[in-house]
């Protein structure tokens, strides 16, 4: 066994097993040093290893058992797959609303044995499409209970894929959250505004979904998008570091709504 900076390496039958220390992932984001290292690496690697050719022989395998499991633990993120399944979705339904269209356009002409299949086979779509929103709602649900609490399964979906993970949702302000999903707008509103011409800057991304701001008259639910921005910010930290429903959390969000509808 040899002790390294981010853990345990150990040999067996062949094959290098990594046990990385706790602090792995913390030492390797914070070990940023524009300083030449006090030592030479072969050198201290001479003491452990019989040659320079060992060293560097076991030194490639540990580096590749590293990326390997980094990589994997990437590709099994349960954020991951619902992100994947939401974009899958997406383009499910494209393809449902395109071929009910031209069911549509067929009938008028005919009905047959053809067009009967045909709309046996969208009803399929369709029972697959619950299957997939089902999916989503069961692991959003899961790895973001509070973000899901307020939001809604799909809407928290959304957010996680212009975010990119949780994590990365999980860093961000609340007022990058309102506008998630509207960068467009707000770019070309930008654009405008440094040519010294007149724009409005969107209120809403992807949150404008929820009813709690679509069903408010205008003037409200830019109020109303800041307020639930925020509280998904930090709905957002609690699901990434905690992962546990803190109670009370989405009720609030529902009690300003109330105070905004009475207004």
């Amino acid at each position: 066994m040899w002790k390294t900076w981010f853990g345990d390496v150990r040999e067996r039958d062949g094959k290098i097993i990594v046990e990385k220390s706790k602090d792995f992932v913390k030492t390797f984001k914070e070990s940023v040093n524009d300083e030449p290292l006090p030592f030479n690496l072969p050198d201290v690697g001479l003491r452990v290893f019989k040659s320079i050719e060992e060293y560097y022989k076991t030194l490639r395998k540990v580096a590749i058992a590293v990326t390997e499991e980094e990589v994997d633990r990437e590709l099994r993120r349960e954020d991951r797959y619902a992100i994947l399944l939401l974009k899958a979705l997406d383009k499910l339904n494209e393809s449902i609303n395109m071929l009910e269209e031209k069911l549509r356009d067929v009938e008028e002409v005919k009905t047959s044995d053809v067009t009967d299949e045909f709309s046996r086979s969208i009803e399929s779509l369709k029972s697959l499409r619950r299957r997939i929103e089902k999916e989503i709602e069961e692991i959003v649900t899961k790895i973001a209970p509070n973000l899901s609490e307020i939001a809604g399964s799909l809407i928290t979906a959304r957010l996680l894929e212009k975010a990119g993970s949780l994590e990365r949702l999980a860093f961000l302000p609340g007022s990058k959250i309102q506008i998630l999903g509207a960068e467009k707008s707000l770019y070309k509103a930008l654009a405008r505004m440094r040519r010294g011409k007149k724009a409005k800057t969107p209120k809403h991304g992807i949150i404008f979904l929820h009813p709690f701001i679509r069903t408010l008259p205008k003037r409200k639910r830019g109020k109303m998008a800041r307020f639930m921005a925020s509280k998904l910010a930090i709905a957002a930290r609690i699901d990434h570091f905690k992962g546990e429903l803190e109670e009370g959390l989405a009720e609030e969000v529902r009690r300003k709504y109330e105070e905004l509808r009475r207004s």
